[in-house]
Formats: C-alpha cells, structure tokens, sequence
C-alpha cells in the first residue's frame, strides 16, 4: 500500500472511531445548544483525541505490520473496551481503568458462567478473525514500518510528555508562554481534571482516556511513591496507654449515639463582606446558629478537595492542591465515614448533581459510605427537568427532602454528608427570579447587578432550606447534629473588582489572605452544645471531623486523637500560610512532620494507615 494512502486511511478510521463513540453518547441538539466556549472545548478535546488514535493506530501497525489486520484490530480493542467499560458504569457506577485488568481473576470468579462462556466465545471468534487476515495479508515494505513507528512515538511521546509535566502548566504560566500554551487545556488530562472519569470519556473517547489513565498510573509508580515504614505509621495511631482510664475509642453501649448530618452547601458565603451596602438578614437561620467560620481549601471552585478534607482529615495543600478524588483515592482509605460505620452507624453520602461527578460513586465507596444518594436515585429521568433550574442545576428540594427521609430511619444512628448544588456558579440567569434585591451602590454594572442577585436568592432559598430540615430534625427522639457550611466562596467574577474586595492587584493573583476562604460555619443540635468548643476565629476543614465527634460527645480513635493532636498546635496547615495555636504545648515541628508522613502515606505510599487503624475497626463492629 502506497504511504499516503495509509496514513489517509488511519487518520480516518481514527476520525470515524471518535465520531462513532461521540454520536452514540451525545444528544446533538443539546450539543449544538451548548455554549460557544464550551463546545469549542468539546470539539479541541476530540481532535486531540483523534490525533492519538491515530498514534495508536500506527503503534500496532509497527507490531502487525499490516494494514488492514491493523485497523481490525485496533477497532475491535477500542469497541470491546469500550463495551466493558459501558457495562461497568451500568452496574457499578464507575468507570474502567487500567488498574481493573490486575482484577481479572476475580472478575471471572464473580461472572456469571452464560456471561463468562459469551466472552469467550466471542473473544476465540474475533482472534480468529483477526488471525485469518493476519495470515492472508502480506507484510508490507520497511518504508511504512518506519514511518509508522517514527510517527507513533514522537506523538506518543508528546502526550507522555504533557501527561508527565502537568500538560506544560509550568512552560504555560510564565509571562514569555509560546503561543501554542492557548491549546493546552485542551489536552487529555485524566490525572486532576474535576469532572472525573466518566466525563473525561465522554469528552475524549475511551482510547484517549484509557491512555492517559495508563501514563497516570506509571507517573504514580516512577515518581509519587512514598516509602513510609509501617512502624513509622503505627506510631503516630497508637495512643499512649494511660494506667485507670477507659480506651476513649470504646463507646458506652448504653449510650444512644446522635445523628450526624453535614450539609455542605454549595458556595455559601456571607455576601455582606462585600460592602455594607449588601442586603443584610438574608440568612437569619445561619446566623443565629454561626459558631465559626470555616476555612476552606479551595476558593471559587474545587468542592470535591473540601468534601475531601473535611472526610479524611488529609490536607489538600500539603498534596500541591491536587484533586484527590480523581488522582489519588482508588483504594479503600480511612474516614469519618468507615469509623463510624463501625459504631453501628449508617453512614449516607448525598448529592443532587450526577453520580460520576468528581468520581463520587467510586470514591465514596472507597470512603467507607454505605449508600450514596445521588439524583438519578432522587428523582426518575423523565421527572428531572422539573427540579433544574435555568443554570442546569438540581433544586435543593431535593436533597433536603432525601435527607429527611434519611432521618425518618430510627433504627439506628444516622451519618448524612450532603452537597447542595442550585446556587452553583454561573451567576449570569435569574433562576431564582429578577430583582429579588436592591443593589444600591454606585458603579455596579447591570451584569454584576443580575449576579448578585441571583447568588442572593441562593443564599436566602439555602437559609430557608436548612431551617426546614432543623425543624424537621427538633422533633426526631434521637439526639441530632447539624453542621452547615459553605464549601469555598462563590466564583462571582467582575462583582468581586467592582466592590474593591481583593484590595490590591497582588491579593487578588496570590489570594493569600484567609478571608478569601472563609465561609460561615454553623452548628445547630436538640441536645446542650457547648459553642465555647467552637470560639476560634476558623475551624479548618481537614481539623473539622474530630471537633464535631467531640462535639457529639462521639468518642475519638486514635486517628482522630493524632489529628487533634497536631489541631492543638495548628489552627490550619493552609496555602496562607501556617497558623499555628496560642495553646501549643507539644513540638510543634515534630507535630507537623508527622502530618505530613501520614498524608504521604495515604496518598502516595502504601497506606498503612488503613492497615493499622483496620482492627480497631473491626473490633467496634464485632462488638456491636
């Protein structure tokens, strides 16, 4: 076959496989009614995407050295990965990943045997076809052998490269970039990109994301692998034996445990910072129950590392403010939520967006959840457009509802983590209605007028919200904790300049003042809570867990006492900086240190971590 018509013929098919995957799960329509900017993404990402299958394509053709054996076979791998990947959302709500072929054997243990003779029938029939074309076409001359290797490799090669240096974010954010930086968002980017996996399939087509799944996985093995000795971990979970007093990880058995609810409201922030002239009393429950601020990772975005935060107790700066639920949390790893579940609690993870979103539904079960509620479960797809607002965002109806109906389960104790999402970002449309407010100062524009307006009535429709669900909850017999906060402060773009609120220039870049990341922390419970616990200018949210289990009256486990431990010394550990306590009494730097050593452990090492704190977990369950 003559060169140029190979490599025509590759390109195409590479094409024709994308389109093939894009037709069947995009809904046009709504594609073309997509926002400019959004489908200029879409359609950059897929012709990146068409680029490396291409590469893809040419790589086999260096092994098969035949043509059309090469496009069969290539086609056939796409379309069965594809498959399996289908069918694994379907059922478990997660997506395939290089790291599930090590689960192989299991898989065929747990595989129903019509389903495990299927696949292999099918598999001996498509290798036999294969082979007979394998066997009936010619190899071909070494000008094309060549030319498919050289030209596989170095784009191969750019797409490691990218992969490996963060798609050139260093190259990218000096002030000389090269022109060509304007494409590099467009790049695949599975490692920290917080749609999660799900999306990112559907964004660039399996092969692509398969790729640069698998280089994720050999950058983790090469360079992110933290060698913590397991003595080093078991130190710092092993409290010290104190002679005449009780394990304070044991639970009074005659003692009824609390409800535990955390509303995580999506970009609840008090606006009044702004300006004086902001409309005041919008939030009249959160107020009276505001006991602190809390101190968010994140600002503008990034929920998911403030989910992960409050969660773990791991710290998002010390891991270079990466997207833990999509990089890093693949293994089963310890949480508020997996401690409680072994004080008989049912631990509920809650969400009125997708499931895929961040990774959730994998993540959470990773974390320990026993359920996560998220709104294909909320409400039937032909019901959903009911509950979307103008923005494309679920009402919070619906997971206020889901959590009283949580409640409503007495049986045993409650753990409820919700994420609200109606007031999410853009602020650009009135779903909540025109004019709701009076913006009185002078120089604000008709576009940041509509905004605030909007992000307003969010504030006031979360106010009311959460005081329907503490009313709901006052008249519950089991002692009940409800901890509302907001998860970082909104993206409200030019308001922010034209109110004056950064200051100078170089707050606004560096953004490292902690009132750019405070939002209001509020506590409400129906038993006496003792708010002098709470008397700090922030609570962090990777310090936040352990302060509501002693707020609960929850005994801590030596996970959660080593957290407060270095709580003790440190009011955050936070990209503004260190804060450390007026009340230190232990050493400091030492405290910190270990910090540190746990994080690496978890998230980079071998996670000994969970090894260790397993039998404590265990024993509380066998004792239920």
């Amino acid at each position: 076959m003559k060169t140029l018509r190979q490599q025509v013929l590759f390109l195409l098919v590479a094409f024709v496989s994308i389109l093939a995957f894009f037709l069947y799960q995009e809904n046009i329509q709504h594609f073309l009614n997509l926002p400019e900017a959004y489908r200029k993404l879409r359609l950059f990402k897929y012709g990146f995407s068409v680029l490396l299958n291409y590469a893809l394509i040419s790589l086999i053709y260096v092994v098969l050295r035949r043509t059309f054996a090469t496009i069969l076979v290539s086609q056939v791998l796409i379309f069965i990965l594809t498959l399996i990947n289908i069918k694994k959302e379907q059922y478990l709500s997660a997506s395939l990943i290089p790291s599930d072929f090590l689960l192989a054997k299991e898989t065929l243990i747990a595989a129903p045997m019509l389903l495990k003779l299927a696949f292999f029938a099918g598999l001996i029939i498509c290798i036999a076809l294969m082979w007979g074309l394998y066997k009936k076409e010619r190899a071909e001359n070494n000008t094309l052998l060549w030319l498919n290797a050289m030209l596989s490799f170095s784009i191969l090669g750019f797409f490691v490269t990218a992969n490996f240096q963060n798609n050139f974010s260093e190259i990218c954010s000096d002030e000389n970039k090269p022109s060509l930086c304007k494409y590099n968002i467009y790049l695949p980017n599975t490692h920290s990109d917080w749609v999660g996996d799900h999306m990112n399939i559907r964004q660039l087509g399996f092969s692509a994301f398969f790729f640069s799944k698998t280089v994720d996985g050999i950058k983790a093995k090469v360079s992110n692998t933290a060698h913590i000795p397991e003595a080093k971990i078991q130190s710092l979970l092993t409290p010290p034996i104190v002679a005449n007093t009780k394990n304070q990880n044991n639970v009074d058995s005659d003692k009824v445990l609390p409800n535990i609810i955390f509303v995580m409201s999506e970009s609840h922030w008090d606006a009044t910072k702004l300006d004086p002239s902001i409309p005041t009393n919008i939030t009249p429950t959160i107020a009276k129950n505001q006991v602190s601020q809390l101190l968010s990772p994140s600002f503008g975005g990034g929920t998911a590392n403030v989910e992960f935060e409050v969660l773990t107790s791991l710290n998002t700066h010390l891991n270079q403010n990466q997207l833990a639920y999509v990089a890093k949390l693949k293994r089963p790893t310890y949480s508020l939520a997996m401690y409680l579940n072994s004080l008989g609690y049912n631990t509920t993870a809650m969400h009125n967006n997708g499931k895929y979103f961040y990774n959730r539904s994998s993540v959470y079960q990773n974390l320990g959840f026993q359920q996560f509620t998220s709104i294909e479960n909320m409400v039937s797809a032909a019901q959903r457009a009911k509950y979307i607002n103008q923005a494309g965002w679920a009402n919070d109806e619906l997971i206020y509802n889901s959590i009283q109906q949580q409640l409503k389960q007495q049986d045993q104790p409650q753990f409820i983590y919700a994420i609200s999402v109606e007031n999410h970002p853009m602020y650009n449309d009135d779903r909540f209605g025109a004019n709701n407010f009076k913006i009185t100062k002078s120089g604000i524009s008709d576009r940041s007028k509509r905004a605030l307006n909007t992000y307003l009535s969010g504030m006031q429709r979360a106010d009311q919200h959460l005081k329907a669900l503490l009313d709901s909850a006052q008249q519950l017999e089991r002692p009940t904790i409800v901890i509302f906060f907001g998860d970082h402060l909104p993206n409200l773009q030019n308001v922010y300049d034209e109110y004056g609120f950064w200051g100078t220039e170089q707050a606004k870049t560096e953004k490292n003042d902690v009132r750019f990341y405070q939002t209001p922390l509020a506590i409400w419970s129906n038993f006496p809570l003792n708010k002098k616990q709470w008397a700090e200018p922030f609570i962090s949210a990777h310090f936040l867990a352990p302060q509501v289990l002693k707020a609960a009256h929850v005994p801590l486990s030596p996970y959660y006492q080593f957290i407060q431990k270095v709580n003790a010394c440190y009011a955050a550990i936070h990209k503004t900086g260190n804060h450390m306590t007026k009340t230190c009494e232990g050493n400091a730097a030492q405290l910190l240190k270990e910090y540190k050593t746990l994080n690496l452990d978890i998230l980079d090492g071998k996670n000994f971590s969970y090894q260790v704190m397993r039998p404590s977990l265990e024993a509380n369950q066998a004792a239920l």
